[in-house]
């Protein structure tokens, strides 16, 4: 009984190992990214990026251990619907406040906070129609 103690304690270490190990590429090509940049180095920035990524990616379909259960599918699930519920709040009270202040005349509203609204808004549309397509191919 003791073995399969060990070997799930094994187990749950290979695990926080091999995420630990993703993590740090993800971590290592975004924070290279940003440092290219600043330096003005876009492309090796983006190289930088890109192989965090792929490094990730290898890490986790190169590992023969599970690195995610239900458990965390269904943190994710949790963790996606206070996101959207979160978001949804303060793109609506970000429209209207726009619509408010877009009519006085004093008040320049900056495009970057139009296309953020705009993005936000093409969000919630993708989410509409992934979920409507699932929905109904069950």
């Amino acid at each position: 009984m003791s073995d399969r103690g060990s070997t799930g304690t094994g187990r749950l270490a290979k695990v926080r190992r091999y995420r630990r190990l993703m993590y740090a590429c993800i971590g290592v090509g975004v924070g290279g990214f940003i440092v290219a940049a600043e330096f003005d180095y876009p492309l090796a920035g983006l190289v930088v990026y890109w192989a965090g990524i792929l490094g990730s990616l290898a890490v986790w379909k190169g590992t023969s251990v599970t690195l995610y259960d239900e458990r965390d599918l269904d943190l994710e699930r949790r963790a996606s619907l206070l996101t959207l519920q979160i978001a949804g709040v303060v793109g609506l009270l970000a429209m209207t406040t726009h619509v408010v202040v877009d009519q006085m005349p004093s008040v320049d509203v900056p495009e970057e906070f139009v296309g953020g609204f705009l993005t936000m808004s093409a969000l919630f549309i993708v989410y509409g129609v992934v979920y409507t397509a699932i929905r109904y191919r069950r």
